[in-house]
């Protein structure tokens, strides 16, 4: 009887160990099955390039027509200071809290929000809510007193949202700043 089970036992050990080694095979990575990207996403990106491309084109045609010199910052958006010292001081950087007033036109001048609804505002640069990128991104250009206006298409100001009030979706917009305080 006893031989009887050790035969079974004996089967059923070896099944084991041969099912658990046989398990333990290295797993190979798939490959994708295809490489093309959505054709959603390539539609996304060509319309916000001709977007881009048409905002900048009307931006550029406002500004040729203005007397006063515009340069193009590296992020995109153009400006010009309307009052500047003249003794380079410390400009406004990351982390800085700054007091600004400010308002925010169509780019044809039209009132958006006026400096008295907006001014004065106290904010950290570092801040995300509050300041819109491309305003970031140019009171980093500026010191205290300093007055400037900007140009900004649509990525730099409120993007494809708008401000859920009286900016549009991809809208580019004007703004007159003028830099109060760097603290």
């Amino acid at each position: 009887m006893r031989a009887i089970l050790k035969a079974p036992l004996y089967k059923i050990t070896l099944l084991a160990t041969l099912a658990m080694a046989s398990s333990c095979k290295n797993l190979e990575a798939r490959e994708a099955i295809s490489t093309r990207t959505s054709t959603t996403t390539d539609f996304s990106i060509e319309r916000n390039k001709e977007l881009y491309a048409a905002q900048e084109a009307q931006i550029e045609e406002i500004i040729a027509a203005d007397s006063l010199d515009y340069q193009r910052s590296a992020s995109g958006f153009y400006y010009t200071f309307i009052k500047q010292d003249s003794i380079i001081t410390d400009r406004a950087k990351y982390g800085d809290r700054v007091t600004i007033e400010y308002n925010i036109s169509s780019i044809d001048n039209q009132p958006i929000y006026t400096t008295s609804e907006l001014s004065p505002l106290t904010k950290s640069l570092e801040q995300e809510y509050g300041i819109f990128k491309g305003l970031r991104e140019g009171l980093k250009l500026m010191q205290e007193n300093d007055e400037a206006i900007f140009y900004f298409p649509s990525y730099a100001a409120y993007g494809f949202y708008g401000d859920q009030d009286r900016i549009g979706i991809n809208t580019p917009i004007r703004s007159r700043v003028k830099l109060l305080k760097i603290e």
